[in-house]
């Protein structure tokens, strides 16, 4: 049960199967158990779902905080700025864009 090489890429993959799987560092067995598991079963995409277009450290590093501060500033209601927060990554209040499960069931 531990994390294999096969794992661990399939964590850094940009795949829509792949999104939020393989999350263990050591033990997979969690990731079996919380239904996060995946294998590599496909050619592995490296990369974030949508790209940084810079190599300036900062950017790099705090790149999804300045996205979630935009997005908690362009919501129309408290109940989406809320959401925007602490909802699963790729929630939008119109739809526009979609989480990894959304994604994952109109496979």
């Amino acid at each position: 049960m531990l994390n294999t090489p096969s794992h661990h890429r399939v964590h850094h993959g940009k795949n829509v199967p792949y999104l939020d799987k393989n999350h263990g560092g050591v033990l997979i067995l969690w990731d079996r158990l919380f239904g996060t598991f995946a294998l590599e079963q496909a050619p592995v995409v490296y990369g974030l779902t949508t790209d940084i277009t810079t190599f300036h450290p900062l950017r790099i590093g705090f790149h999804e905080v300045a996205a979630v501060a935009r997005d908690v500033a362009r919501a129309p209601s408290l109940w989406a700025k809320l959401h925007y927060l602490f909802a699963a990554p790729g929630w939008s209040h119109d739809g526009s864009s979609h989480t990894a499960k959304q994604l994952q069931s109109r496979m």
